[in-house]
């Protein structure tokens, strides 16, 4: 009888090896699973470093203030996503990504610094671009996305970044480069390992929080089949030492945490399920080694980045998309309760509806309070330009009256 083809003793060997790698492939993928797991059980985290509520009121015969400045200078035709950091001294530096387009292989992270006597952003300076990454990171690049910054106490600057080898932003990685400069040189970059499932759809866009260890809570978020949020510890040698679901959900994106002492916190996140949407808020009280269910607040969002600020005297400030289904809208609410109750107390940005064939879209708000305790808010307008707005305790007190 005619053996047939492919069929023989090589045939059948070489079917022996691919379900040799195969088991193989699955028992390393278990164990990684296995390791990572250890680290969302873990004891929970030293605590967070919180600041305590500020005593001193605004200053006798201070004005209010508020003013609107153009961050990026048209570089590119696409910028967004913008992150920032206080520099003591100085004032607000700035980060972006930006290129061609959304994805596009040319897309670099920009850096831009405020400066306070001409009241204007510098020229941007490119951090890092995709050949610069491959390099370090000994991988291909196809793209680079979001940026968070943290300044740590001891100065240095800790910068976050998102990248995709594949796919999607759904097939993300987390890189870090750090700064002991003031962001002038920066470290090679490299890539953190925070999942066994080849290292794919972990992403940043929220501040990171600083633990009184000096360890980092990173904020992160995954959009592969599900789309959660967690918190990775990172150690101040930038290794992932824990992590914890903040949701086990399917609809909720890009966590913003605000501690509160070094149990409490409260997190809000971006809604990404079936209308109405709502911010998502959640709490914790024992430095974040346990969450409680995201609940929806008050406030509307379509599928839009939020963030929020703890605010001197201990009140919250929130920047929100504030329409149903549109980005339209920049607007900021404020809480006195943790986030129980809000406030809208200001339009930033308001397009009236159907004035344009082509709506302006405002998104990816970032807050941030300065040295001096001057509040700004960045965004991204139609995914073209970086704008700031800054406004001082004054003009914020009047809000609130």
């Amino acid at each position: 009888m005619t053996q047939p083809a492919g069929a023989g003793p090589a045939s059948r060997a070489e079917r022996g090896l691919t379900r040799w790698r195969a088991a193989l492939l699955v028992t390393a993928t278990m164990v990684f699973a296995l390791a990572f797991a250890r680290l969302a059980t873990r004891a929970p985290a030293p605590g967070f470093l919180a600041a305590p509520p500020a005593t001193n009121p605004v200053r006798s015969g201070e004005a209010p203030d508020y003013r609107i400045y153009p961050v990026s200078h048209g570089r590119t035709p696409f910028a967004h996503s913008v992150a920032a950091v206080d520099l003591p001294g100085h004032g607000p530096l700035a980060f972006w990504y930006a290129g061609t387009r959304e994805g596009a292989s040319d897309s670099v992270i920009y850096a831009s610094a405020f400066d306070a006597a001409s009241n204007s952003w510098g020229a941007e300076r490119i951090v890092v671009g995709r050949e610069a990454l491959e390099r370090a990171v000994q991988r291909s690049i196809r793209k680079i996305g979001n940026p968070t910054v943290l300044r740590d106490e001891e100065g240095r600057l800790w910068l976050f970044f998102v990248s995709a080898s594949v796919g999607g932003w759904a097939g993300s990685a987390i890189n870090l480069t750090r700064s002991g400069d003031g962001g002038q040189h920066w470290e090679a970059p490299r890539r953190l390992i925070t999942s066994p499932f080849l290292n794919l759809s972990t992403l940043v866009k929220g501040a990171p929080v600083l633990y009184v260890d000096g360890s980092i809570g990173l904020p992160v978020y995954h959009e592969f089949i599900g789309k959660f949020g967690e918190l990775l510890r990172v150690s101040r040698d930038g290794r992932v030492l824990a992590k914890r679901r903040l949701d086990w959900g399917k609809a909720s994106l890009q966590p913003v945490v605000l501690p509160r002492s070094e149990t409490e916190a409260v997190a809000f996140m971006r809604y990404a399920g079936k209308p109405p949407g709502r911010v998502l808020v959640l709490r914790t009280a024992d430095a974040g080694h346990t969450w409680s269910e995201p609940a929806r607040s008050a406030l509307p969002n379509p599928n839009s980045g939020i963030d929020a600020l703890r605010l001197d005297d201990g009140g919250l400030l929130l920047a929100f998309n504030n329409r149903e289904a549109s980005r339209d809208n920049l607007s900021l609410a404020h809480s006195r309760d943790e986030g129980n109750s809000w406030r809208v107390i200001h339009a930033v940005e308001d397009v009236p509806a159907n004035t344009s064939a082509n709506p302006v879209e405002f998104s990816y708000p970032w807050l941030l309070r300065t040295e001096d305790r001057a509040i700004h808010l960045l965004y991204t307008v139609d995914k073209k330009s970086i704008r700031h707005l800054r406004f001082n305790r004054a003009w914020l007190r009047e809000r609130l009256r």
